[in-house]
């Protein structure tokens, strides 16, 4: 079994993502974190470099410390927010924090549990998905690449529409872009920490999560590709790969490398600078290689 993974902050010094690993017992958990960008120069969390980075750091320590547990996956995520939440409290407590202003982010977790053998007979390993947001996890076999968890965000898409039309209309600073995306994005913000089943992972949720929740056995074989949605532009908004290419390139070069072709493209591409409201986002992903000595629990 062979796993890495890269981490890259989109301006240089504030990374919001987050990628980690932890191994037991049969039991391989993957998470994987986007903080969503602050929409206020106001911070409410002096520790950690932001509010979003201490949020998904947090959280990935209070996840950590109930993943011995028995339960699903969602209920040991409810368990771990009663811990963020407390923190959330203690460190905020001196400031009046609006909704829009709560720190929110994906949620990747991919769990995979060896094949145990029964009567003779070993049983695939198994792959529970746990996602909120965003983020992309791409499976590679012998029969090519799937999409385990085919998420179409309508609410990006209507930003990259507000975008497009602001370079239309000749706002190409991005400064003054984010300026005009502000009202709408702090809707958008304020809508995510207050909706009764929430997509993104929050503080405050008013009902359960709206995670989408997949299974599957795990091939013998192959490569399991988790990442946020900035190190995903290769493929959705800049279009330097397909799912295919984006796979087998992560195999024979390595994630390194792919991180050095997203900032040369959005560093030297006139193109870039108009299809996001950020020109350079986090980008992290995890590549984990596995075959029947792991499936097989041998």
């Amino acid at each position: 079994m062979r796993y890495s993974l890269v981490t890259s902050a989109g301006k240089g010094h504030i990374n919001e993502d987050l990628v980690t690993v932890h191994e037991r017992d049969g039991v391989l958990d993957i998470i994987v974190m986007d903080g969503a960008t602050p929409l206020s120069a106001q911070r409410h969390v002096r520790a950690g470099a932001s509010d979003p980075s201490w949020f998904v750091q947090q959280f990935a320590a209070d996840l950590a410390a109930v993943l011995h547990r028995t339960g699903s996956q969602e209920s040991l995520v409810a368990q771990a927010l009663v811990g963020t939440r407390a923190a959330y409290r203690a460190v905020a407590a001196a400031t009046n924090v609006p909704p829009h202003d709560w720190p929110v982010a994906t949620l990747a977790w991919v769990r995979a549990r060896r094949g145990r053998a029964q009567g003779g007979r070993t049983a695939p390993a198994r792959l529970e998905l746990y996602c909120l947001g965003d983020s992309k996890i791409l499976l590679q076999d012998a029969a090519g690449v799937r999409d385990l968890d085919p998420f179409d965000n309508p609410v990006e898409r209507e930003v990259q529409a507000a975008v497009a039309a602001l370079v239309a209309e000749g706002v190409t600073d991005a400064a003054a872009r984010w300026e005009r995306l502000l009202p709408m994005l702090q809707a958008r913000r304020h809508d995510q920490n207050t909706a009764s089943h929430p997509q993104v992972l929050c503080l405050a949720p008013r009902g359960p999560f709206a995670a989408r929740i997949h299974a599957l056995d795990a091939p013998a074989q192959g490569q399991l590709l988790a990442m946020t949605d900035g190190f995903y532009r290769l493929v959705d908004t800049y279009g330097l790969y397909d799912d295919a290419a984006l796979a087998a390139a992560c195999r024979e070069r390595g994630l390194d490398a792919l991180v050095d072709d997203l900032r040369a493209f959005e560093a030297g591409a006139v193109a870039a600078a108009g299809l996001t409201a950020k020109r350079a986002d986090d980008a992290s992903a995890v590549a984990w290689r596995f075959g029947s000595s792991w499936t097989e629990g041998t």
